[in-house]
């Protein structure tokens, strides 16, 4: 029992021993890093530290010290320095239970910046997509080209670090070209969508995959020289795939494209009704602010 409670002291003191540094520069030999912690932090030179990131931890001896900076070098000659200019590490300032440390776990439990906080953003999407296919009933198949633009504002909640629901209204406009006429038919839905998003690349500018099902319903108006018809429209589903680029803290630019099904049901002034199924390719770009 006394080996046990040792252990149990040694382990949950070593715990706030941890500490967040940034990496200010990484020299060009790799062999040197240089942190803003200093002599207000209780740094001396050849005080040795160990430095960990999400998946390697290296010891590290302080070879310069000034009030605010300190430059680090690697103990291990065979190690160059793994982290990069501006990353944020944790650093322990012992070098003698290496085989306590599990960065990612650390990180996530005792850095506030790694600890899960459900955010809310706003997103602004821009989309371009064309019909691969279309229905009408009571019309003969006629050959048609479709396609138009989709102006979108997304409002999304972070549920956990992979899952968020979001809801939105969108806008469009889509020319139908067919034989004898040209048709144009404005839409306003309201939208729901459940997105996964994958975990970061972090090789490719820490981007990341995401994939959502989302349906919606509103009014629709299609209108030609002297012909109006208006009624209702159903999405269900949109299929949409996401590379989201992190710019800052704050915000994503995001490409993304999606397959989606949409039936129309309008009825015309003399009161006949008309149904049309079409399904379409989307592509476009977007812009997503988080709020907090």
């Amino acid at each position: 029992m006394r080996y046990l409670a040792c252990f149990i002291i040694l382990f949950c003191s070593s715990l706030w021993s941890y500490e967040l540094a940034i990496i200010q520069s990484v020299s060009d030999s790799g062999r040197t890093f240089i942190t803003r912690t200093g002599k207000k932090d209780g740094i001396v030179p050849g005080k040795k530290s160990t430095f960990t990131s999400d998946n390697v931890s290296v010891i590290a001896k302080a070879v310069s010290v000034t009030r605010e900076f300190t430059q680090w070098e690697i103990q291990n000659s065979n190690t160059p320095t793994p982290f990069k200019r501006g990353e944020m590490v944790t650093y322990y300032d012992a070098t003698e239970y290496l085989w306590a440390l599990s960065p990612a776990e650390v990180r996530r439990k005792y850095i506030k910046s790694e600890v899960f906080q459900s955010r809310l953003s706003l997103g602004a999407h821009l989309g371009i997509f064309r019909g691969l296919n279309a229905s009408v009933s009571d019309a003969a198949d006629n050959p048609e080209q479709r396609g138009g633009l989709i102006f979108e504002g997304m409002l999304e909640k972070e549920m956990t670090r992979n899952i968020a629901l979001a809801a939105g209204l969108r806008y469009s406009r889509e020319i139908i070209n067919v034989a004898e006429a040209s048709l144009t038919t404005n839409q306003a839905l309201a939208l729901a969508e459940a997105r996964y998003y994958f975990d970061p690349i972090r090789d490719f500018y820490n981007a990341r995959f995401a994939f959502a099902l989302g349906a919606g319903y509103g009014q629709s108006q299609t209108s030609t020289s002297g012909l109006t018809s208006a009624g209702t429209a159903t999405l269900l589903p949109s299929t949409k795939v996401s590379l989201n680029f992190p710019i800052d803290k704050k915000s994503d630019f995001v490409l993304e494209g999606a397959f989606e099904s949409l039936r129309v049901e309008e009825e015309f002034e003399d009161g006949s009704g008309q149904s049309t199924n079409t399904n379409n390719l989307r592509y476009g770009i977007a812009f997503k602010r988080y709020m907090d």
